[in-house]
């Protein structure tokens, strides 16, 4: 990413029946005047649905047609299309279309709803939130004609508890468990172990019941995830099915030449009656992988031959492209314009940095405005002060650490606190991918922490590996961009994922290895408060509490502009920022 930032990266969802709103707004710290003027983004507000609400088919979008195929340009080839194990924005914007689950969200206009998806409506709980009840729709099938059973959800959810799949969400596993580890209770069915009817009973092929050790009222949140993506135990693949999961959804996967081309097309036996939230518009979606950022964008620009029809699934683009749009009226009518539920940040090996005052330091000297000129000024998204998004229920800003620094930052101020920490000459090595615009933003970001009195080593990475690295207890990585949307906008799934510390793994989303055992103790009684509104203020409260140890660097909350071809319909924005390509056509 950019907007591969591991997601989790979902929505501004509400739980029960809070819908939630929210607008950009000015991040502070001197930049106020800068962003006066500024055109605003949206966002949308999300509520939870009901049984009516889940019937297919999906309305029809204005002016839709159907045939064509719609090309997509991406800069990587995609590490993990397993449902059970994508986790990342793109990964999950095409897993989404290949593999069902048995709730998700329907697209309307601005209005988003959970749904149910596989399921006749988002569950049902009679005890508060510990036991959820889903009965399967009629007449699902897979791509080769096969019905769709609950024991196959079953199947799918315990496939994720295998621990080399824990790239993917760990939501329901956790819960169903009641720990942390929750491989160590249960290793997946590979050796023929099943869960038990205490945590998942399949009394019938269409009835499906999940039994928590605790309530968790946002449940049926956590299985608009992949985690409940079905999966006949005969069709298991394995890690082949990364490549070419078993498709339920509208299209399947027919080609796949990693890191070159994926080619999807339509799936004649998946029934619209059955889905309320996908279409299945264009004959074939053909993604063309290895397209760097600046050529994505000189070919959606001109838009010659297949580019007309072809859109970047969640490239947002770099300074000179935004320029373009800026004066470009006819360009500007081609490109998304939303906030997201991303804040962007730039992480700190809390582990290899131990001496929060090196870390104060490192905050103190950051160029965040160079470094956003590199991915196209203030249309990138506004400075944040914040670990939450602006999105996030409860939102609130408080003072920080960027108050009454410059936009650029103070290396003088900054080699002065190192000075006095007695780590001058601190090495740092920076991590950062091959693309263009990551390469240009690290050029200021290294002359200013190297005139701040760091020591700056660089060390790229592709674009395929880069979270494996940084996601690695033994990364070498000291300084590395990440960005997190919330799975659903509360604070349960910012803090709990990314700054508990007990979810330091191999593979985890605390990338900065930052732990604080009262930090993990606030999480624990946070959680338990069940009023979302004071639980959200207790969030921000917990969010200035972790800012004092500066684990991490924030920088943008994060805004998504991406372009599409003059022939392309329906192009709007899908939960985690990208392309929403449920809705695509071809004009």
């Amino acid at each position: 990413m950019e907007t591969t930032g591991k997601h989790r990266f979902a929505a501004l969802l509400a739980v029960g029946a809070l819908a939630v709103s929210a607008s950009a707004c000015s991040s502070g710290g001197g930049d106020d005047k800068e962003e006066e003027g500024k055109p605003q983004a949206k966002t949308a507000a999300v509520s939870v649905g009901t049984a009516a609400d889940s019937k297919g088919p999906a309305a029809e979008i204005p002016g839709a047609k159907k045939g064509g195929v719609a090309g997509v340009l991406n800069r990587s080839g995609f590490a993990h299309l397993d449902p059970q194990r994508a986790y990342v924005s793109n990964l999950m914007t095409i897993s989404e279309l290949v593999s069902r689950r048995l709730t998700f969200y329907k697209k309307e206009g601005d209005k988003t709803t959970l749904v149910g998806d596989l399921a006749t409506d988002p569950g049902t709980t009679t005890d508060g939130g510990k036991t959820w009840k889903y009965t399967l729709k009629d007449n699902l099938k897979y791509e080769d004609g096969s019905p769709i059973v609950a024991a196959d959800v079953k199947y799918g959810v315990e496939r994720s508890f295998h621990k080399p799949y824990n790239q993917g969400p760990k939501w329901v596993q956790q819960w169903l468990t009641g720990t942390e580890n929750y491989f160590e209770v249960y290793e997946g069915p590979f050796n023929g172990k099943e869960l038990g009817p205490d945590k998942i009973e399949v009394p019938d092929a269409k009835t499906i019941i999940f039994k928590l050790p605790e309530a968790h009222p946002d449940f049926p949140f956590a299985l608009a995830m992949g985690t409940s993506a079905p999966m006949p135990k005969a069709k298991e693949t394995k890690d082949d099915n990364d490549r070419k999961p078993f498709a339920s959804g509208p299209y399947k996967i027919t080609t796949h030449e990693p890191d070159k081309l994926l080619v999807l097309d339509k799936n004649t036996n998946w029934d619209p009656a059955t889905d309320a939230i996908r279409h299945q518009y264009v004959d074939q979606f053909k993604f063309e992988l290895g397209v760097a950022a600046p050529q994505q964008f000189q070919r959606l620009t001109a838009a010659s031959g297949s580019d007309a029809a072809a859109f970047t699934l969640n490239e947002r683009p770099d300074a000179n492209f935004a320029q373009q749009i800026a004066t470009d009226p006819a360009l500007k009518n081609r490109v998304t314009d939303a906030v997201g539920p991303y804040t962007n940040r730039w992480d700190i090996n809390n582990k290899r940095i131990t001496d929060v005052n090196v870390r104060k330091a490192m905050l103190t000297a950051f160029p965040r405005n160079s470094a956003r000129l590199a991915e196209g000024g203030p249309t990138a998204g506004d400075f944040a002060n914040t670990l939450a998004s602006v999105t996030q229920l409860g939102f609130a800003p408080y003072k920080s650490l960027f108050d009454g620094l410059p936009i650029d930052g103070d290396q003088a101020k900054a080699k002065q606190m190192l000075e006095a920490a007695g780590k001058v000459g601190q090495k740092v090595v920076f991590c950062f991918t091959t693309s263009k615009t990551q390469q240009e933003r690290a050029l200021p970001i290294i002359d200013s922490l190297n005139k701040a009195g760091f020591q700056m080593e660089r060390k790229e990475i592709s674009d395929k590996e880069y979270y494996d690295v940084i996601g690695k207890l033994d990364t070498p990585c000291d300084l590395y961009w990440a960005g997190w949307g919330a799975d659903w906008p509360t604070g349960a799934t910012v803090y709990t994922p990314v700054f508990d510390g007990r979810k330091i793994v191999d593979d985890g989303e605390n990338y900065s290895q930052y732990s604080n055992s009262g930090v993990n103790t606030e999480i624990d009684r946070i959680l338990k408060i069940t009023d979302v509104n004071q639980q959200a203020v207790e969030w921000m409260k917990l969010d200035q509490k972790i800012m004092e140890d500066v684990p991490t660097i924030p920088y943008l909350y994060q805004r998504h502009r991406l372009v599409y071809g003059p022939q392309i319909g329906g192009a709007g924005l899908n939960i985690h920022g990208a392309i929403d390509l449920h809705n695509v056509f071809v004009k």
